[in-house]
């Protein structure tokens, strides 16, 4: 007897305290007024059990399983209302809710009659147990049976549509209903004569505990959570049982003296878990939000793009006919014109040159970054490619007074050819040619647009499995520290009175279209005035 009477006096204490934070954390949250109820019921329920079981004669005895028959009626009312609200369903089911509600105090009207507990009489080891009356069946079958069972179906349901941290608090839910539900319904068994003992009475307090998690929005998402607090509340109950049932004062101030030590380091304890709680759900906030600004950034990034895209394929095409009117104005197709106006022509052309690059820097770009960068790859002889580049800068070169030498060490290639006979050889690798060509012509255009005098030496060097290019030059150099940031985005170094010219974009355009190649591009210089050398390596087929 006395197991049961510490079990009961452990529900009644928990459900009370849960009960009484819960609505004091929040007391207009619907599910919080529910969770409540709940609680007060359990309390009812609890303390008419502790002093059925303590009383002395039948009458008293059958008061008392009148009175915790109270608790019992709207405990499964009330949790199956708390599982609505929490599922969100309560509107959608609130006909049935008033039913529900409306039946449970025409039962509670014949609650002290013998239509709901007949009388009590001895059964086993219990002096006064009680005697169902009719209405009782229908309480157990409809309301205690029915709202459980029903209640775990929507569960099951929502669990199996819902996101995963929603699915976390519904499992841990169920499992919490299921042994507290179960538990108590270890109760019934002797109502109809089947000999198995109520011993399932003290797991009743678990499913306060889950509720009462949920009900705070403490997430479910770690057990070892709902372990630490249930496992507290037990020993508070335990000690505070204990205190009750001692016989005499020295052992009622023994036992009251250990009830509170365990009471503040649960407080201590459950303090830090809800703390540890409390980050774990700033961190998940801060992680949505970020995820949510990183979406509207990607989202932004790709409007970016498109714009881009879209503008600049729109300037392309006139940028195009200003140039084609240029040259043929400056060619004498619509008739002679003075030096000068040929000379302006000139500028015209290499203006829009610079404009069709830029245009053309900005589409890559564009490509690049949104992943659209569609490659052709076929198998090419890498040094006729270098030497047409070479052929076609030559003239460049030659206006600013600049050697221009291209020198290939491959096998059966003369070494040491000057850019004026074209070295022959075959180094076959597997490139996209209009785009491996720009990066070339990028980089020999560099060379030369940044070398006042002096030379521009172009390589080609076949390696076992790799060709490596080169281009040196004895320009204004670049300086160590900036080498390392050559290849980002519109990144330029200022060299002193040396104009800049671009964007920053061919080196990064340039680095993209290698490593799409499968090969690697780097720079070396010992600083201003010592040139650079550009190097790309590739892999032969």
């Amino acid at each position: 007897m006395t197991f049961f009477i510490i079990s009961a006096i452990i529900n009644a204490f928990i459900a009370g305290v849960l009960g009484l934070v819960v609505i004091i954390k929040n007391r207009k949250e619907l599910i919080n007024k529910l969770f409540f109820g709940l609680s007060v019921s359990v309390v009812f329920w609890s303390i008419g059990y502790w002093q059925w079981l303590s009383s002395g004669d039948a009458s008293l005895a059958l008061f008392w399983t009148r009175f915790f028959s109270i608790g019992s009626l709207f405990i499964p009312i009330f949790y199956f209302h708390w599982i609505l609200a929490f599922t969100n369903l309560h509107i959608k089911n609130r006909n049935l809710i008033k039913f529900l509600y409306f039946f449970a105090f025409i039962l509670l009207a014949f609650s002290f009659s013998d239509l709901f507990i007949e009388k009590v009489e001895p059964k086993s080891i219990f002096p006064f147990w009680p005697v169902p009356g009719i209405l009782y069946h229908f309480y157990l079958i409809f309301i205690y049976l029915g709202l459980s069972i029903y209640s775990l179906i929507i569960l099951f349901n929502q669990y199996r549509i819902s996101t995963d941290i929603k699915k976390a608090n519904i499992k841990y839910i169920i499992l919490g209903s299921l042994i507290g539900f179960g538990g108590g319904a270890t109760n019934f068994f002797l109502w109809y004569d089947i000999p198995i003992f109520p011993y399932g009475n003290v797991l009743i307090s678990v499913y306060p505990i889950v509720l009462a998690i949920a009900s705070l929005r403490y997430r479910l998402f770690n057990i070892k959570i709902i372990v630490a607090e249930l496992l507290i509340f037990v020993l508070w109950a335990i000690f505070l049982a204990r205190c009750f049932m001692a016989d005499t004062l020295q052992q009622r101030i023994v036992e009251g003296g250990f009830f509170m030590a365990i009471t503040i380091f649960g407080f201590l304890i459950i303090r830090s878990v809800l703390g540890e709680v409390r980050r774990r759900e700033e961190v998940e906030r801060i992680s949505k939000e970020l995820e949510g600004a990183n979406e509207r950034l990607k989202e932004l990034d790709r409007t970016k793009t498109e714009f881009l895209s879209f503008a600049t394929h729109q300037i392309k095409a006139p940028l195009t006919a200003v140039k084609g009117f240029a040259s043929l104005v400056g060619g004498g197709s619509y008739g002679a014109v003075p030096e000068k106006v040929k000379e302006v022509n000139k500028r015209i052309v290499k203006a829009v040159d610079r404009l069709v690059d830029l245009v053309n820097n900005i589409l890559n770009l564009g490509r690049i970054e949104s992943g659209r960068m569609e490659y052709n790859f076929e198998e090419i002889n890498f040094v006729d490619m270098v030497s047409e580049v070479v052929d076609e800068l030559k003239l460049i070169a030659d206006e600013k007074k600049l050697d221009l030498l291209f020198d290939v060490e491959v096998k059966e290639t003369p070494k040491g050819t000057s850019a004026g006979s074209v070295p022959t050889g075959q180094v076959k690798i597997k490139a996209d040619p209009q785009k491996l060509r720009q990066v070339i012509q990028n980089l020999i255009d560099n060379a030369i647009k940044y070398t006042p005098d002096g030379f521009v030496k172009v390589a080609i060097t076949s390696e076992k499995d790799s060709v490596l290019f080169s281009v040196v030059d004895t320009g204004v150099g670049i300086l160590p520290e900036f080498l390392p940031n050559l290849f980002q985005k519109f990144v330029r170094e200022t060299a002193p009175g040396q104009r800049i010219q671009g964007t920053g974009l061919g080196l990064y355009i340039a680095k993209e279209i290698i490593k799409a190649h499968g090969g690697e591009i780097w720079a070396e210089s010992e600083g201003r005035g010592f040139g650079s050398q550009f190097f790309v390596r590739l892999k032969k087929v």
